[in-house]
């Protein structure tokens, strides 16, 4: 107990009982685009050069318009913390409608950049295989936001183990049908780059379906008539949401910017950053379900009036996230070649990929302060502070002297992701001063 009853070791069981598979949840999306990166990787440097720089481009897009949904965290866990069934249900049916303007906007965002690098990009083999997979890979954007809701919404009610299931699932069948429709096994054409945007895509609509079958099976709704949009709810959830999109767009906007610089280096060190991005993007799955089991928790205990829970909660999220990171930190200094050798066997991406790697090891540590404060905070309702912490760290900081050593000093690739470091590194600094000064008047925090 704490000195203010709190049962320290139930709330750390309770914690792990919400983010452990909340935690697998994220590690299951994430791990689609591993097996893409390892399947690439067997078709040629090009090939896995371009589905890179195919990657971050459409996520940059994606996920920057996940950020605008992200406010569901809040509202979601809020009333369910209020036991205010009326609002959860009102929010869940809103949610339809602010995932079809996401969508829309997101798909022309993606319309709008393919347009672009195809008139400014040179013809070149990295540019024919970027736009192989763009072309097929949007078609699964409707999948990808209303999935990404439901699944915030059943984890707001602590039932994350059906979503868990039909993530694994999923990753079992694109699996499968990467290495059918890219490397064309067991008598499938060999459409390479193009064979595994299909096999996502496939994929991703398999989740969406047995998502919802799983939430008509569990609500029974009376009614299967569209909701009519409610301007009122989704000014309350884009106003929220816009500045989680806006800290979103920051930082996978500077990863991107970074791919883009790098790309221009030629595709040996494209090849190696997607690589290691990919790996770092993999780890930070661990830290990222953490912040979303805090911002539930948090937001939980708001709604249900109990602030000092919600601090100790809070904290449990962050401390959780630092140790985890900690252990990928220390693997990634001990095994930098084994972990390189899954995705490629190119000598030259290989041997700059364990320089990198190195750089990643450093900022583990960071990287899951700054995510996981970020979802604490987005439990109070305030998501301004990681938009406003990304901007500085990521782009005066991280990108600037990114770009001096790269191309200043000479240091290529490894100049970039130096710069990434000390980013991040500020983030984290910035976002736990903002938490500790929070935390301190949470008597005064009320929900949304």
């Amino acid at each position: 107990m704490n000195s203010h009853g709190i049962n320290i070791r139930a709330e750390l069981r309770d914690t792990l009982k919400l983010a452990g598979p909340i935690v697998l949840v994220q590690v299951g999306h994430m791990s689609m685009g591993m097996v893409d990166t390892l399947v690439a990787g067997r078709v040629g440097t090009t090939a896995l050069a371009g589905l890179g720089l195919a990657a971050n481009f459409f996520w940059t897009f994606t996920n920057v318009c996940m950020g605008a949904l992200l406010a569901l965290d809040t509202y979601f866990s809020q009333a369910v913390g209020a036991k205010d069934n009326y609002g959860l249900a009102r929010y869940l049916a809103q949610s339809f409608w602010s995932s079809v303007i996401v969508t829309v906007v997101s798909a022309v965002g993606i319309v709008v950049g393919l347009w672009i690098y195809g008139a400014v990009a040179a013809p070149s083999e990295t540019r024919d295989a970027f736009l192989g997979y763009m072309h097929y890979i949007m078609w699964c954007l409707p999948t990808l936001f209303y999935f990404f809701v439901l699944q915030r919404y059943w984890q707001a009610r602590n039932q994350v183990m059906p979503f868990l299931l039909i993530i694994l699932g999923a990753n079992v069948l694109n699996l499968f049908a990467c290495f059918g429709l890219g490397l064309g096994w067991w008598g499938f054409p060999r459409w390479e780059v193009k064979g595994l945007a299909i096999a996502t895509v496939i994929s991703r609509y398999v989740m969406l379906a047995a998502g919802v079958v799983f939430t008509v099976w569990r609500l029974r709704p009376a009614s299967y008539r569209l909701p009519a949009l409610e301007w009122p709810v989704q000014e309350r959830i884009f106003r929220l949401g816009l500045p989680a999109a806006g800290h979103t767009a920051l930082e996978v906007g500077a990863f991107t910017i970074a791919t883009f610089i790098v790309a221009v280096l030629g595709p040996v060190p494209l090849a190696a950053h997607h690589v290691c991005l990919m790996m770092a993007a993999f780890t930070f799955m661990f830290p990222l379900g953490f912040s979303s089991a805090a911002a539930v928790r948090v937001g939980t205990f708001i709604g249900a009036g109990q602030p000092a829970h919600a601090r100790v909660a809070g904290w449990l999220c962050i401390g959780l996230s630092v140790s985890v990171m900690s252990c990928f930190a220390l693997g990634y200094l001990l095994f930098p070649r084994l972990l390189l050798g899954w995705f490629t066997q190119d000598p030259a991406v290989v041997e700059l990929g364990v320089k990198i790697l190195l750089l990643v090891a450093l900022f583990q540590i960071a990287d899951g302060t700054q995510v996981s404060t970020t979802g604490a905070l987005r439990g109070l309702g305030n998501t301004r502070a990681a938009m406003i912490a990304n901007l500085i760290g990521h782009y005066p900081v991280g990108l600037a002297l990114g770009m001096m050593l790269c191309f200043g000093f000479g240091y290529g690739a490894l100049g970039i992701w130096s710069g990434l470091a000390l980013g991040l590194v500020s983030v984290a600094i910035i976002l736990m001063r903002t938490w500790i000064a929070r935390t301190k008047n949470m008597g005064n925090v009320r929900r949304l």
